[in-house]
């Protein structure tokens, strides 16, 4: 746990107002004294995703990313990752018909992801709607990096 002086120092904030926080605001003092742990938990977790992403089996082609990013799901929280390939089905009611030859693999290819590959995969699908250049070659680079454990 960080002491007054150590979340002073690293968010910035006057000891008087930390002091006054321990007695006033005891809920906001208490998460910040613990500020260091959740950050060490995050990044053991972060570690153990990525060593996880190296094991997954790439089945995507770069055209099915692609087409995926088109769709600009919305991807909000644990029970949208669950239900990855419903929300993408959703997306792609209208492209059915026409489409169904491109389309159909690539829900099976979502729907087959378990539920950790699920939550890399989304993680990289909102960083990338963040990131993505307008210009074609960028954009092909920077979906090769994000998706390279899903590309085959």
């Amino acid at each position: 746990m960080l002491t007054i002086k150590d979340i002073s120092e690293k968010f910035n904030i006057s000891k008087s107002t930390l002091y006054g926080w321990e007695k006033e605001r005891p809920e906001i003092f208490a998460y910040l004294q613990r500020a260091d742990d959740k950050y060490e938990e995050l990044r053991d977790i972060t570690i153990i995703l990525q060593k996880h992403a190296k094991t997954i089996k790439a089945t995507f082609e770069l055209k099915e990313i692609e087409f995926i990013i088109t769709l600009k799901l919305k991807i909000n929280d644990a029970k949208d990752i669950e239900y990855l390939h419903l929300l993408y089905s959703q997306a792609i009611a209208h492209e059915i018909k026409q489409r169904a030859p491109f389309v159909m693999p690539i829900y099976t290819k979502i729907e087959q992801l378990n539920l950790v590959e699920r939550y890399i995969f989304a993680s990289n699908y909102k960083e990338i709607l963040l990131k993505l250049p307008k210009i074609k070659e960028e954009r092909t680079g920077l979906i090769e990096h994000y998706f390279k454990p899903f590309l085959c």
